[in-house]
């Protein structure tokens, strides 16, 4: 009489295989935890090149854990019918139970080939906005310009817009906006917003930089000037808006064009 393929699973998985197949997957942490402190420590050598060293974390903590999964399996995998005979009942309760947890695993997989974004880049995916630190198997994390970590899963990604402001370089465009009387020298202002992006410490010249200026109405009619020049580095955006602010605006009150406030 044939033993019931239960009894054969049991007896086929051993301790050594077991204790293997764990060892395999802990090997695979090890390498991904030391490669990650290894490519970060070489991003913050070279900041300019910091995005393509960066790309490589997420094809290569995947490519690991995938591997490892291979090998897991080949180690553990008895005949192919007591396996399927065993982990049929699995297999169905996997599909029911855990179908998030598979699309989120698909969409690391699509986002690391299909490259909407990677580690580095500043971008906006749904409301969050922020800095792309993690790309991961089931989440993709940033981090917001307040310094607030935001976990998203892979699958949340595929079905929403993605807004990348730098893809894969470290400079990125600002939009600093100013609002002057309706009455002010359009000539005037422009050229005052050309003098301070151009001698902005923040400011990457190998890039265009465009001033425009348009009428607009609120509740009165005001004049927005709008400065729109490529920061060097995207993590210093806010510190260039804030400079190119605080220079224009004093300009501006040194030649009577804005009252100082009393």
């Amino acid at each position: 009489m044939n033993k019931k393929p239960e009894l054969d699973l049991l007896h086929y998985f051993t301790f050594t295989r077991i204790a293997g197949a764990i060892v395999i997957f802990a090997a695979a942490w090890l390498l991904i935890r030391y490669a990650t402190r290894l490519l970060d420590l070489l991003s913050r050598r070279g900041p300019r090149a910091r995005f393509v060293v960066k790309w490589i974390e997420p094809v290569l903590r995947i490519g690991l854990w995938f591997v490892a999964s291979l090998l897991a399996f080949d180690l553990l995998s008895p005949s192919h019918e007591t396996f399927l005979a065993a982990i049929g009942s699995v297999a169905i309760a996997i599909g029911l139970g855990a179908q998030d947890l598979i699309r989120n695993l698909i969409g690391g997989m699509v986002i690391v080939a299909d490259r909407p974004y990677q580690l580095g880049d500043r971008v906006q995916i749904g409301e969050a906005h922020g800095e792309i630190v993690h790309i991961g198997l089931r989440s993709t994390k940033l981090t917001t310009p307040d310094d607030t970590r935001v976990t998203i899963p892979n699958s949340d990604v595929l079905n929403n817009h993605v807004f990348n402001a730098n893809s894969g370089v470290p400079d990125c465009q600002m939009v600093t906006d100013l609002f002057l009387p309706a009455s002010t020298d359009p000539d005037l202002i422009r050229r005052i917003g050309y003098e301070v992006a151009y001698t902005s410490p923040f400011t990457y010249l190998a890039k265009p930089v465009t001033v425009l200026v348009t009428d607009e109405i609120g509740h009165h009619p005001y004049v927005r000037l709008s400065i729109k020049a490529y920061v060097f580095d995207h993590r210093y955006g806010k510190g260039m808006q804030s400079d190119l602010t605080v220079r224009a605006k004093k300009e501006f009150l040194r030649l009577g064009l804005l009252k100082p406030w009393h």
